[in-house]
C-alpha cells in the first residue's frame, strides 16, 4: 500500500514536469518561428532596398554630375556593376513582399527602377552633343531617382510597421506564457505539498520510530521493539525487525558467554609461555601481557608500560611496511640491562618476534610482540668467538714456527736433502700453508664477528666499488682463463660502504665464479637500484652444475663444501663475506637457475 504512495505522487509530478516541458517547448518554438520570419522577411526586405539605394546613388554620383559626354565610357564598368547590384535587391524585395500594400509599392519600384536603367543605358549608348540637352536628360533621371528613393522609403516604412506588429505580437504571447508557466508552477507546488504530507505520514513517520529502534539496538537495548501498526510493507518490516532483535539478542548473550571463555583460555596460554609476550593497539598502548612480561617491565622500571626496546621492534616492523619481524641471528639480539639489587647491573639478551594483528576485515588492530631469551646462546656465541680467537693466536705462533724451520730445511741450510726427504718436507709445507690460512681465516671471523673489524662507512659511488673490486680482484678471474665484463652504473648514486671490505665481499664471489664457472663463457658484475632503498651488486657466471635448493640455503654457512667439489680453501669465505654484509647493515644471498648462478651483495642507498 505504501508503495501506491510513491507511485501516485511520482506520477503526478511527472504528469506536471512533462506538461511544464512541452509548453515551454511550444512556446519557445513559436517565439522563434515570429523572431525568424520577422528576420528572414521584414528586415532582409529592408536590407534589399538599402542595396538598391546604394547603388542608385553610386549611379547618380558617377554620371548625374558630369558635364562632359566623353568621359561616360570610362565610367561603364561602374555602371554595369551597379545595375546589377540594383536588379539583384530588386528581385529579393519581390521574393520578400507578402502584404498587398507592400506588392503595390513593389511593383511601382520595379517599374521605376527599369525605366531609370533604360534612361540611363540610352544616355550612355548615344549621349546628346549640346550640354543644354544633355543637362535635360541628367535631370529626367535624376526626377527618377527621387521617385526610387520615395517608393523605398515607404516599402521601408512599411515593413518596419510589420516588424513593430510582429515584435508586439511576441511580446502579448511571451506575458500569456509566462502566465500559463507560472500557474503551473503553483498548481505544482500545491500538489507537492499535498504529496509531501501524505509521504510522511504514511511513510517517513514509520521509519523515523524504526530508525530510533535501530539506534536503541546498537546501544544494546533489545527490550525495545518497533510498534506493528499495520499489516503493509512496514509493518512487515517492523515484524521481521523485531524477530532479529530476538535473535541479536539471543546471539549477543551466547557470544559474551564464547568471548568470556577464549579469554580465559587465551590468558591461560599466555600465562603458561615461559616468554615475555607484549599485546599492544595501534597506538602502542598495551592491551594485554602475561605476568614474564609485567615483570620484564618492572625490573626496567615502567611498571605495566611498554619498554623502550618493544616499542623499537614494533618501529622498526611498521617502518619496512611487513607484517612479520622473525629475527634468529643471535647478533640481532636486543640488549636488556637493569638493576638487582646488591648485584649490580644484569644483562639479558632477547630476540624479538612482531607480528601485526588484524581482524576479520583487514583493518589493522595493533602488534604482539614475543620475547625469546637468547642470553644463554648469546654468551655460549660469545665464548665461541673468543675461543676461536684465543686458538687461533696459540695455534698460529707454533705453526708459524713449523713453517719457517720447513722453509729453512727445503732451502737446505743444513745440509742437503734427499728426494724423498724433500717430498716430505715439501707435503709438510703445504699442509702448513693450508693450516695458516685457516686459521687467518678463523682468526678473520672471530674479529667480524665480535664487531672489531674496524669498518668505516661512508657514501661511495656505485661505480667506484665496482672499479676497486676490479682492480683488486679481477685478475683471479683472468689467470683462470675466464672473460669478465663488467657493467658500469648509468647514475651518480652513492651507498653506504667501506671501498675495501666491500669489494672483498666481490672478490669472494669473483674467486668462486672463476673456479665453478663453465670455461666457454663470461663472468658478469654489474649493479641495480632495488625499490627497496638498497643497491644490489651482482657476479653472474655459468657454471657446469647449478646450485640446488639445499645448497643454496647453506653455501654461506662455515666450512660448508658442495660434495663433488675439490677446489682449495678453508669454506669460511662466503661465512666472512656475510658478516662483512651484516656490518654494512646490507646482506648477502645467491640464487640459481639451471646453470645460471648469481651472487649478490646489497648495500643501502647513502641519503644525500
Amino acid at each position: 500500500m505504501k508503495r501506491w504512495y510513491f507511485v501516485s505522487g511520482l506520477t503526478v509530478i511527472l504528469v506536471l514536469l512533462m506538461t511544464l516541458g512541452g509548453f515551454s517547448i511550444w512556446t519557445s518554438r513559436a517565439l522563434t518561428h515570429e523572431i525568424q520570419l520577422q528576420i528572414s522577411t521584414d528586415y532582409d526586405s529592408i536590407r534589399a532596398l538599402r542595396e538598391l539605394r546604394t547603388a542608385n546613388t553610386h549611379i547618380n554620383a558617377a554620371f548625374l554630375a558630369e558635364k562632359n559626354p566623353h568621359a561616360f565610357h570610362a565610367q561603364l564598368s561602374t555602371f554595369e556593376h551597379e545595375r546589377g547590384v540594383m536588379l539583384r535587391s530588386l528581385d529579393r524585395v519581390i521574393v520578400l513582399a507578402k502584404e498587398p500594400n507592400v506588392l503595390e509599392l513593389v511593383a511601382r519600384l520595379q517599374a521605376l527602377v527599369n525605366d531609370y536603367l533604360r534612361g540611363f543605358e540610352t544616355l550612355l549608348t548615344a549621349p546628346p552633343r549640346r550640354v543644354d540637352a544633355l543637362a535635360e536628360q541628367q535631370s529626367v533621371l535624376a526626377g527618377k531617382s527621387s521617385a526610387i528613393a520615395d517608393v523605398v522609403e515607404g516599402i521601408v516604412k512599411l515593413n518596419e510597421i510589420a516588424i513593430f506588429q510582429r515584435r508586439d505580437r511576441a511580446l502579448n504571447r511571451g506575458r500569456q506564457a509566462n502566465l500559463i508557466a507560472l500557474g503551473l508552477v503553483f498548481v505544482s507546488l500545491g500538489i507537492y505539498g499535498f504529496t509531501s504530507i501524505r509521504l510522511t505520514q504514511g511513510v517517513y513517520q514509520p521509519l523515523a520510530r524504526l530508525r530510533d529502534s535501530i539506534i536503541g539496538l546498537r546501544e544494546r537495548k533489545f527490550a525495545e521493539f518497533v510498534p506493528v501498526e499495520s499489516t503493509d510493507e512496514l509493518g512487515q518490516i517492523a515484524v521481521a525487525f523485531n524477530g532479529m532483535a530476538t535473535e541479536i539478542r539471543t546471539y549477543i548473550a551466547e557470544q559474551d558467554e564464547r568471548v568470556v571463555k577464549a579469554n580465559r583460555i587465551s590468558r591461560a596460554m599466555l600465562e603458561a609461555l615461559p616468554k615475555p609476550i607484549y599485546i599492544v593497539n595501534s597506538d602502542l598502548g598495551i592491551t594485554l601481557m602475561n605476568a614474564r612480561a609485567a615483570r620484564l617491565s618492572d625490573l626496567l622500571g615502567v611498571p605495566s608500560g611498554l619498554p623502550s626496546v618493544v616499542r623499537r621492534c614494533i618501529d622498526e616492523a611498521a617502518a619496512k611496511g611487513v607484517d612479520v619481524v622473525s629475527r634468529d641471528d643471535l647478533k640481532q639480539a636486543v640488549e636488556v640491562e637493569w638493576e638487582v639489587g646488591e648485584k649490580g647491573a644484569q644483562k639479558t639478551y632477547f630476540l624479538p618476534q612482531v607480528v601485526r594483528m588484524r581482524n576479520d576485515s583487514g583493518a589493522d588492530e595493533g602488534w604482539a610482540v614475543l620475547l625469546v631469551d637468547v642470553t644463554n646462546l648469546r654468551r655460549l656465541d660469545d665464548a665461541k668467538t673468543k675461543a676461536i680467537s684465543t686458538l687461533g693466536h696459540e695455534v698460529k705462533t707454533p705453526v708459524t714456527g713449523i713453517r719457517m724451520t720447513l722453509h729453512l730445511l727445503l732451502e737446505e741450510q743444513l745440509g742437503p736433502l734427499t728426494a724423498d726427504q724433500r717430498e716430505l718436507l715439501q707435503a709438510g709445507r703445504d699442509d702448513c700453508e693450508r693450516l695458516l690460512a685457516v686459521l687467518q681465516a678463523l682468526l678473520e671471523l672471530a674479529r667480524f664477528e665480535s664487531g672489531r673489524a674496524g669498518i668505516k662507512l661512508e657514501p661511495t659511488p656505485v661505480n667506484s666499488v665496482l672499479e676497486h673490486a676490479e682492480a683488486m680482484h679481477g685478475s683471479i678471474v683472468k689467470l683462470a682463463n675466464r672473460e669478465l665484463r663488467v657493467e658500469s652504473f648509468p647514475d651518480e648514486l652513492r651507498v653506504l660502504a667501506d671501498p675495501m671490505h666491500a669489494s672483498r665481499v666481490l672478490g669472494n664471489f669473483l674467486s668462486n665464479a672463476a673456479k665453478y664457472s663453465d670455461p666457454g663463457t663470461a663472468v658478469l658484475v654489474k649493479a641495480s637500484r632495488r625499490a627497496d632503498g638498497f643497491v644490489r651488486f651482482s657476479v653472474i657466471n655459468r657454471s657446469l652444475r647449478g646450485l640446488t635448493e639445499a645448497e643454496q640455503a647453506k653455501v654461506f654457512e662455515p666450512f660448508y663444501r658442495r660434495s663433488g667439489e675439490n677446489a682449495e680453501g678453508a669454506g669460511l669465505g662466503l661465512t666472512i663475506a656475510r658478516e662483512i654484509a651484516s656490518l654494512h647493515g646490507g646482506r648477502v644471498g645467491v640464487w640459481s637457475e639451471d646453470t645460471l648462478v648469481e651472487f649478490f651483495l646489497d648495500l643501502k642507498e647513502a641519503i644525500a
